[in-house]
Parts: C-alpha cells; structure tokens; sequence
C-alpha cells in the first residue's frame, strides 16, 4: 500500500513537467526512481518534498535529435550530452528469461536395469504408471540449465539389435546397468556397453554410466563395475562418466545428469550421419 501511494504521488508531482519528446517508458522510470529515492528518505527521518536529481535533469533536459540518439534495449543514450537514464529493470522492464538449450540423448541398457523408472522418476511421474519399453519411448527431461529430449529404447533381447537404428542424431549417451545382476547379465551389459562405446555414431560423444540399484545387498561398488567392464583402457580419450545410483537417492542421480549436461555444453556437437 505504502508502494501504490507513493506511485500515485510522484505522478501527481512529476506530471507538471511532461514534455513532448520524453516517452511513456522513461516517465514511468524516472516516477519509480522518484518513489525509491523518497521512500529512502523517509525512512530516514526526512519529510521534505524533493525530487532525485536524475529525475529533474530527465525532465528539464531539452529534445535531443534524432541523429544523436541512440536506443539499445534498456538504456537511452543521448550521444550528444552523454546523459544515460536506466530504468528499474526488475521492476518494469523484465522480459522472459531466455530459451534452455535441448539435448537429444539416447538411452539404453538391459531389461530390468532400471531405465525406466530413473527417468520417470526425473519426469516427477507416479511410479504406479510406470510400464517397462518394450519398444521406445521419448521422454523431455527438464533441468534447470537445459532440457534433455531421452530416447529409451527396450533392452529385450530380441529388440537390443535393432539399437542402432536409434542412435542417428543423439547428442550424448545414458547407458544403465544393474549392478546387482547375475554373472551372466553383467556379462551382457558389458558387451551392450562396449558395442555403443566404439559404435561410429556414438564413440565421439559423452556417455553417462549408471550403476543402479545400488540399495540392493548384491550391489557391486563403482570401483568393481569400472575393472569388470575394463572402462579405463577402454574408453581412454572419450568423455565419460561413472556413477553410482538408486530411486531411493534421485538427488545424486540429478547431480550425474548435471554433469552429463556440463560435458554437453562444452561444445556443439554435431550428430553423426551415416
């Protein structure tokens, strides 16, 4: 209410002083400043009536030409007296924030190991909703700092070798293994893993690796998953990363999505095309 009254006040007091050259847009400025410069006052035990200088000189100041006038978004420069006047941008001149740049990303691993339900989980989605892909799914992932468009593709055996048909236009790999599968599945995960690690399409871009299920007992550290899958010798030169992870902690899941999405914006990739 203190705010409104004062508005309403500057602009009884400032309106004497229109001119024809100032636009709607400073006046309203210059009256906000006016408003934020006497509410100081006052609450600093002031009570004199009396306008901020920047306030008068925008006011009293004469039309400048058009040649000598320059406009660039939120400041009008008078190039030919040098006077600057800024609005309150916080207050009446914010515009929307900018586009969160977007990732298409490919996203793949055994049946079972938990795909699914990482991302429809980063989705904010009911878990009771939640049906494994036995073909693809897209889902938009949004973060902070960008939006990631996952392409899930099933991890059925009689769906894994059609994989590559999805893999034209990806930006950036998740590959989610379960870390407490049997011997033999591990075994699988880590050909699937290879496979996509030397792959044309994918070797150049970055790979997210997820060891899920790591609330369960049988649950293999990142340490024994980074030796058994030969990571190190493997994927030397490309941009990967390792991280452990379950649904019971999807802030630490978050946290490797914020560095796959650091490694992303390192810089532009191209997709491959075969």
């Amino acid at each position: 209410m203190q705010i409104a009254n004062s508005f309403v006040s500057e602009l009884s007091l400032l309106s004497f002083a229109w001119r024809p050259h100032i636009s709607s847009h400073q006046f309203i400025c210059a009256i906000i400043e006016s408003c934020s410069f006497r509410m100081k006052r006052t609450n600093a035990g002031s009570s004199q009536t009396q306008v901020p200088a920047s306030c008068t000189a925008l006011l009293e100041a004469p039309p400048p030409s058009p040649l000598a006038r320059q406009t660039c978004g939120m400041a009008t420069v008078n190039l030919q007296t040098q006077q600057r006047h800024y609005c309150f941008r916080a207050l009446c001149c914010k515009g929307p924030p900018p586009p969160r740049p977007e990732y298409d990303l490919v996203c793949i691993g055994l049946s079972g190991s938990g795909k699914t339900s990482l991302l429809s989980q980063l989705c904010s989605e009911s878990p009771e909703n939640i049906v494994s892909t036995t073909g693809f799914s897209i889902k938009a992932v949004p973060f902070q700092n960008a939006i990631l468009n996952v392409k899930e593709l099933g991890g059925a055996d009689n769906i894994r070798k059609y994989w590559s048909r999805y893999y034209q236009g990806s930006q950036g790999v998740i590959f989610v293994l379960d870390s407490a599968s049997s011997e033999d599945d591990l075994e699988t995960a880590r050909n699937e893993l290879h496979s996509a690690l030397q792959h044309p399409q994918l070797c150049t871009l970055p790979f997210l690796i997820l060891a899920n299920h790591q609330d369960k007992p049988a649950a293999r550290s990142v340490q024994e998953i980074k030796k058994y899958f030969e990571l190190e010798p493997l994927a030397r030169g490309k941009r990967w990363i390792l991280k452990p992870c379950s649904l019971d902690d999807m802030e630490a899941v978050k946290d490797s999505f914020s560095l796959l999405i650091n490694l992303l914006e390192e810089r532009d990739f191209e997709p491959s095309r075969m």
